[in-house]
């Protein structure tokens, strides 16, 4: 039997479905006085007086609308017409988000509105900008199939119908699972940094497919476009194109921007300028984000916050200037993309240091030069810069902190206390890792990729591909010439990658010395591993070897799907894909020859490389309920 309605409700026969699906949930629960006059005020409201602002009346007509203008691809007249049609119902489908936007705000019950209206406009504002700036860029591409030029503008001119679509219709239709989405991610750290990197891979994509950001407008391909930009905000480096050659100075400046928020950090941009501007975090918002910069508590989260920024600005600031003076030794360096021209590329001195000098620290391996910086590998300036970028990026921001603290209370004369154990594996495995890649590059290619070099320059570049491999993505030598033995043993250490809270990737060279600890703890009977004197919890021995497992099951799953699809090279496919998932950058030259659906299997590589395996596993996995009780143990055979 139903129960009946709170009072002042409609009769069931009366009611929309919208408003039967509200009576219901207020059956369910009890129903406050609060809810009942929310409820009938939102029924009292005026409906919409005309019919196209439903939302099945939206799409119904802009499926029909999509559906004839990318059959018809471009035809000038015919797509003249639709185009403009699209153009004249932006209006409606901003009545229609309104009208809904009321309707819900009417129905919300214990929420607040304050905070909840300044999200949703604020996420209406962006979808407004992407919905105009598409309409835009098909008049556009119009333009230009109209003018004579003798260029193909169909897939992107198809490609911005489509993304139009796409965004007036979820916005309306995804409204509910969007905002459930939006409201589970801001609780949960690991689900958060994955859509915060996902939306700006997203939007990234949407800016390098611009016809402004290329040079010709055949090369704005969506995919690589999606690949370049997660490549850029995954700070890894992996290029289908020739930034220099291919982007104009706008796609550039994209790019680097990626480059710098996916180095940063995107939660930490965002909410270092909002405490920048004064803005108070709430606490459910300073422990989601002092969780995900691995702050020791919500006190010195402001000051976390800001020295990462500092130290960011600080080293590449440093490193631009440097880079600067060894750059005006090669006028190339400022010249335009020029053929025979090996450093040409970037058209400004100035613009050439600040590209290289934020993607050395970064990580994000881009170059603006045709030949990358093989043509430097000589040169000892430019080197010992690039390396020491690279070097400190890959340590980590807390360390970072903790060394700068340490040194500014050695410089005073005061004692220091003693380095964490975290600092000290950090800096001492990455040193190891360096000497032992520097040493194996020496041996293994001294008379085949480096055979062509005098013999301290092949030093030096030794320990340049030895440092490239913590992450860094610049290469001085071509890894397509050099042995199969060299890839794997470059494998090993990509896989190895940077620091925890660096912006290197791979599974990271403390899980690395704490798998090592357990391994010696096991062979010589210890009761618990041990690092430099102090004993491992065995909390961080479980996520060590679920680290290690996860990548190491991931990354295999991906260079067998890649090695199904693509008919290169099986040990180069290895090779990509382990400098992906590591968001390393290096290539053995096939990144440019890779189809379509293996640029697609790299960019899913690149993505979970940047968040990390256990952070995607955590994002994507339900809590598990505590229990009061345990489980009987029982042995099993192991080895």
């Amino acid at each position: 039997m139903q129960p009946p309605a709170p009072p002042g409700l409609p009769k069931p026969e009366q009611e929309t479905t919208a408003w039967r699906r509200a009576r219901a949930s207020l059956l369910q629960e009890p129903a406050s006085a609060q809810a009942v006059v929310a409820l009938k005020a939102g029924l009292a409201a005026p409906r919409p007086p005309f019919a196209w602002t439903r939302p099945a009346t939206l799409l119904l007509g802009s499926a029909a609308l999509l559906a004839v203008d990318l059959a018809l691809a471009i035809t000038p007249r015919i797509s003249m017409i639709l185009t403009a049609i699209e153009t004249l119902l932006v209006p409606a489908w901003i009545v229609a988000l309104i009208v809904l936007e009321r309707t819900v705000a009417s129905m919300a019950v214990g929420q607040a509105p304050a905070d909840r209206g300044k999200r949703h406009w604020a996420a209406f504002g962006i979808v407004l900008v992407l919905v105009v700036a598409s309409i835009i860029e098909k008049w556009v591409l119009l333009a230009v199939a109209t003018s004579g030029a003798q260029t193909d503008v169909v897939a992107q001119y198809r490609s911005y119908t489509v993304f139009v679509f796409v965004l007036t219709n979820i916005s309306v239709l995804g409204r509910r699972p969007l905002e459930r989405l939006l409201a589970t991610a801001t609780q949960h750290p690991a689900r958060l940094m994955l859509l915060s990197f996902g939306v700006t891979a997203l939007l990234g994509a949407f800016m390098l497919t611009l016809p402004q950001a290329v040079r010709r407008i055949e090369d704005a391909s969506f995919v690589d476009g999606l690949f370049m930009a997660t490549s850029a905000v995954c700070v890894t480096g992996l290029s289908v194109h020739d930034v220099a050659v291919v982007y104009t100075p706008f796609g550039q400046a994209v790019l680097l921007s990626l480059v710098q928020v996916g180095g940063l950090g995107i939660m930490a941009l965002s909410t270092f300028f909002a405490i920048l501007a004064g803005r108070s975090l709430r606490l459910r918002d300073a422990r989601v984000m002092a969780e995900m910069i691995d702050a020791e508590s919500f006190s010195n989260l402001r000051r976390s916050l800001r020295s990462i920024v500092a130290y960011t600005l600080l080293a590449e600031g440093i490193g631009i200037f440097l880079l600067l003076a060894v750059f005006e030794q090669y006028p190339e360096t400022s010249m335009p993309p020029t053929e025979g021209a090996p450093l040409s590329g970037s058209g400004s001195l100035w613009w050439a240091a600040v590209f290289h000098g934020v993607n050395a620290f970064c990580h994000g391996g881009f170059s603006l030069f045709r030949e990358g910086m093989a043509p430097l590998v000589g040169s000892l300036g430019t080197n010992a810069v690039i390396i020491s970028l690279i070097f400190i990026g890959s340590l980590g921001f807390p360390v970072h902190d903790e060394i700068m603290r340490w040194l500014y209370v050695r410089l005073r004369g005061i004692r220091p206390t003693r380095l964490s154990l975290h600092t000290r594996v950090v800096v001492m495995t990455t040193a190891v890792l360096i000497v032992v890649g520097a040493v194996g590059f020496l041996v293994l290619e001294w008379g085949r990729a480096l055979g062509h070099l005098s013999v301290p320059n092949r030093f030096l570049a030794a320990l340049f591909q030895s440092v490239t491999t913590r992450s860094g993505g610049f290469q001085t030598v071509n890894f397509g010439a050099m042995s199969h033995a060299t890839w794997f043993f470059t494998c090993v250490l990509m896989f190895v990658g940077g620091a925890p809270a660096s912006t290197g990737g791979g599974v990271k060279v403390t899980t690395v010395a704490v798998l090592y600890a357990t391994l010696r703890a096991e062979l010589r009977g210890y009761e618990a591993p041990r690092l430099l004197g102090r004993t491992i919890p065995a909390t961080i021995v479980r996520r060590a070897m679920g680290v290690a497992l996860l990548t190491a099951t991931l990354v295999a799953g991906l260079i067998f799907i890649l090695l199904l699809i693509e008919p290169a090279h099986p040990f180069a496919i290895v090779f990509e894909t382990i400098s992906a998932f590591g968001t390393v950058g290096l290539s053995t030259g096939i990144t440019t020859s890779l189809s379509t659906a293996g640029r697609l299997a790299l960019t899913v590589a690149m993505f979970i490389g940047r968040i990390g395996p256990l952070t995607l596993a955590l994002a994507l996995a339900n809590q598990a309920a505590s229990r009061a009780y345990r489980l009987p143990e029982e042995r099993i055979g192991i080895g």
